[in-house]
C-alpha cells in the first residue's frame, strides 16, 4: 500500500501526510481517530531515504530486516 505524497510547507516546517487507513491497519488509530499524544520516530537512512515508525510503549520498533 505505497503512494506518492507531496512534500508540504507548514509554518516553514517540510511535513508529509500518512495514510490514514495504513495507520489504522497497523493499530496506531484510536477508535478509527489519530491520538493526540502518539508520537512518531523519523530517521533518515541515507540521501532521500527516511523511516517512519510510530513509538508505542516498548519504545520505537526496530527496522525489519529487509530495511537493514
Amino acid at each position: 500500500m505505497s503512494s506518492l505524497r507531496k512534500l508540504v510547507d507548514c509554518d516553514g516546517t517540510p511535513r508529509v501526510t500518512l495514510d490514514k487507513g495504513e495507520l489504522g491497519v497497523d493499530g496506531v488509530l484510536d477508535e478509527g481517530e489519530i491520538p493526540a499524544d502518539q508520537h512518531m520516530h523519523v530517521q533518515r537512512l541515507s540521501r532521500g531515504v527516511y523511516v517512519v515508525r510510530a513509538v508505542d510503549d516498548d519504545g520505537i520498533p526496530e527496522l525489519p530486516e529487509v530495511v537493514r
